[in-house]
């Protein structure tokens, strides 16, 4: 056993250093406010809370959570019960520990690498242990923190499995990618990519084959199926209410070249340039996994998973987000590709420079330790500015100090039996976060049935929130159009509305 602690710490201790960093950030991070609260987080505190105290996964409104899988949810709420500590307060130690998982197995998968050197580990560990992009993740209630962690695990079994090729192994490798799934949609990458590396192994043969890529289908989407099989009992969805995108392809990979002008140096405000250096990276990628397939010798290499998986996930996300309707794609929605493309971009670099003569390797090393410099000096750059507002005011969310000294907010904690009744916002969720009064959200323009629902009420009171602004949902002058105003209170952030039956309006 110490032997084996020995060995742990020898090859890994730069990993620890890192974890030791990363937890350090988190302790920073959330120092001030607490941890970061958006309004998705609201949605899984409330529902992991109401599952352990109800039995229920419901919101704050007692409305079934169906916009989210369940994965994340069921998550918190076994930590909840586990440590008996509320979830908002368990999340710094529990995003610190989800942190250096994902740190840990960095460690882990980079090891196995070809050609892989300490420096190039060292290097790779203080881009993540000072990574704009991880500390947004792990300094919020997302499920993106377990997102992470199941991507690299299902790295793991998948290399697990490729050398045991049993019953055994490939259920745990499925099992990784169905929780994955279950924690958030976009885990069909998982399952595809998992399906694909199965069907592409030349050392199976086809009838072991077909029972193994059977098992790893079924199992992959058991949860998720059991999720929407719930969803649309208890909602009439299987998903919640999906509109159709309004941004097209070429809009999308406009948002990725912007996010990689922040995880990139030299790229800054050009977002062409993002696109075009994304599209060759998954042009990499898709020529590594072909040349794999066909030499056979190296497919059950780890390298090969990261490559599918970027390529995966890179071609989901841009094909998702041009037909349904979410934000537009941002650092925190494609921060799983974020390991696997610093991966894709840098580990051929060792084994490259290795096989150089040695003058053309005194070059090309002075060109990575300039590139090296310019990541770490971005990624300073980035989170000075970011720490001098998180510092003063806390982590940007409902935990803010402006959230949480809002003058609406403190109207309404002060008056809550003059804010009585039919209530909508366009924040609800941090009405109730930092209120505790039940609301509902305000209509989507384009779902008529949620207007009409909304309409039909006699008298209702909407708080408006001047930061909770969505365009996707009715604006105070349709609102005014339909509805006589009989009461304003303003204040600096927002408003109180009170009003009666509907006016008539000529259509």
């Amino acid at each position: 056993m110490k032997k084996n602690i020995r060995f742990f710490f020898y090859h890994h201790w730069d990993a620890l250093i890192a974890s030791v960093v990363g937890c350090l950030v988190i302790y920073y991070l959330t120092r001030f406010g607490g941890i970061g609260i958006s309004p998705d987080s609201v949605g899984y505190i409330e529902a992991a809370i109401n599952l352990k105290e109800k039995g229920a996964l419901v919101d704050f409104n007692g409305l079934a959570l169906v916009d989210f899988p369940a994965g994340y949810p069921l998550f918190l709420t076994l930590t909840y019960t586990l440590t008996g500590i509320s979830p908002i307060l368990l999340a710094p130690f529990m995003n610190a520990f989800l942190y250096v998982g994902v740190i840990i197995m960095s460690g882990c998968i980079m090891q196995t690498f070809h050609g892989i050197t300490r420096w190039y580990r060292i290097a790779i560990f203080i881009l993540l242990a000072s990574s704009p992009c991880l500390w947004e993740v792990y300094g919020m209630i997302w499920s993106e923190t377990l997102f992470l962690f199941l991507i690299l695990l299902f790295m793991l079994t998948w290399q697990k499995y490729t050398v045991q090729k049993n019953i055994f192994s490939l259920l745990l490798f499925a099992f990784v990618a169905a929780y994955a799934f279950v924690t958030r949609f976009a885990g069909l990458t998982l399952i595809a990519t998992g399906f694909a590396w199965i069907l592409f192994d030349g050392t199976l043969m086809w009838q072991r084959k077909i029972k193994h890529l059977t098992l790893f289908f079924l199992t992959g989407i058991s949860l998720v199926l059991i999720n929407l099989i719930r969803n649309h009992y208890a909602s009439g969805t299987l998903s919640g209410v999906r509109e159709k995108a309004l941004r097209t392809v070429g809009d999308n990979l406009m948002d990725i070249g912007a996010v990689l002008g922040g995880w990139f140096p030299f790229i800054g405000e050009h977002q062409f340039a993002g696109a075009i250096i994304f599209c060759v990276l998954v042009a990499f990628a898709a020529i590594q996994i072909i040349y794999r397939i066909i030499q056979q010798q190296f497919y059950s290499k780890i390298e090969t998973v990261v490559y599918g998986f970027f390529l995966v996930y890179s071609v989901f996300i841009v094909v998702i987000s041009s037909i349904s309707r979410f934000e537009d794609l941002s650092s925190r929605l494609l921060s799983p590709m974020y390991i696997p493309m610093i991966w894709v971009t840098t580990s051929w670099i060792p084994n490259f420079i290795e096989r150089r003569t040695r003058d053309i390797r005194v070059i090309v090393l002075i060109g990575v330790a300039i590139c090296f410099i310019a990541f770490f000096k971005n990624h300073y750059q980035q989170n000075a500015g970011n720490w001098e507002g998180i510092a003063y005011a806390g982590i940007p969310g409902y935990s803010e100090k402006q959230w949480k000294e809002s003058p609406t907010i403190q109207y309404i904690n002060a008056h809550k039996d003059s804010v009585k009744g039919v209530i909508y916002s366009d924040a609800y969720d941090g009405l109730y976060f930092l209120t505790g009064v039940r609301s509902f959200p305000l209509p989507h323009k384009e779902i008529e049935s949620e207007k009409t629902k909304f309409l039909n009420n006699s008298s209702l009171i909407v708080v408006w929130f001047n930061d909770g602004v969505n365009t996707d949902l009715i604006d105070l002058e349709y609102i005014n159009s339909h509805k006589k105003l009989l009461l304003t209170k303003t204040f600096e952030d927002g408003a109180i509305y009170f009003y009666s039956d509907s006016v008539s309006v000529k259509q």
